[in-house]
């Protein structure tokens, strides 16, 4: 089985009218549930929930929402 991971920003375009972007305190919701959370860029920030996602979801999809 391969491994998928995708983070969905519709939400967060939807409510700021525009693309993540910069410096701040990001917040992923995580398939099961769970909230991640991690100050800094957005790209950083991304990397480690990805890294996190790959790590708790190893075998299964994962699907990512950044919280708004």
């Amino acid at each position: 089985m391969t491994h998928y991971i995708q983070i969905s920003t519709m939400r967060y375009e939807w409510a700021h009218r525009r693309k993540p972007r910069g410096y701040r305190l990001w917040y992923f919701r995580m398939p099961d549930g769970t909230t991640f959370c991690h100050a800094g860029t957005y790209a950083q920030a991304r990397q480690a929930a990805m890294a996190l996602a790959e790590v708790r979801y190893r075998h299964a999809e994962a699907p990512i929402q950044l919280c708004a």
